[in-house]
């Protein structure tokens, strides 16, 4: 039998990282600074590839980010002293509501579902408990030593499992971090855009959906 595999971004694909953001938010409003603008600056840096180059672990990533507001808004240490309860923050996100029944449903079909996250393994533990179901494999930052949209983190899940065009559906939330690199890769790609982003290059991926659910319809 042909195994076939779904792979996933995990924040913002099935886990709900808004909690997150109106945290930063929070902590704006709280500092006496526009929220909206600290939030899309902290998002920024996050999402940026020449801050993990050379490659630093996610924590530090998280760290250097608050350390960052607290320069560009002048704020001290203010940021960066919320570093430990940022992290905790992240631990307790949750799933969007459609995202354990679809994935239910694809692991009892037999589908193989693979993570490849943006993340570390001081943070994933939590989320993956959050996911209820065990995957087949979770593949993160520090293990590869890149973030995505480093092709050497789509090479290496390519290569070790054997992912091609006829088994393989790559499920994602981000244009630059996920949409870009399968297009660049050829993979079979799945946008799930629940914000209605635009894209802002010419990469496309096989086929946009609002949300997990909708996905259904192109996996069988």
């Amino acid at each position: 039998m042909i195994k076939k595999y779904l792979t996933f971004d995990c924040y913002g694909t099935l886990i709900n990282t808004e909690p997150l953001y109106q945290w930063i938010e929070n902590l704006a409003t709280a500092a006496g600074l526009d929220s909206a603008t600290v939030r899309e600056t902290y998002a920024n840096y996050e999402d940026d590839p020449a801050n993990v180059q050379p490659y630093l672990d996610y924590s530090l990533l998280v760290r250097a980010d608050l350390k960052h507001l607290d320069q560009i808004f002048a704020q001290g240490h203010f940021f960066e002293s919320h570093y430990v309860e940022c992290l905790q923050v992240q631990r307790n996100l949750l799933p969007y509501p459609d995202v354990v029944p679809m994935l239910t449903e694809w692991h009892k079909q037999g589908y193989q579902l693979i993570i490849m996250s943006n993340s570390s393994w001081d943070i994933m533990p939590a989320n993956l408990a959050a996911l209820q179901l065990p995957f087949d494999a979770v593949i993160t930052a520090e293990d590869v030593q890149a973030y995505k949209p480093d092709l050497k983190f789509f090479k290496y899940v390519e290569q070790r499992f054997n992912l091609t065009k006829e088994n393989h559906w790559h499920i994602a939330r981000g244009y630059e971090s996920d949409v870009v690199p399968a297009d660049a890769m050829q993979w079979p790609m799945l946008w799930i855009n629940r914000n209605q982003q635009q894209p802002t290059t010419s990469a496309e991926p096989t086929h946009m959906v609002a949300d997990l659910a909708a996905a259904k319809q192109w996996i069988n």
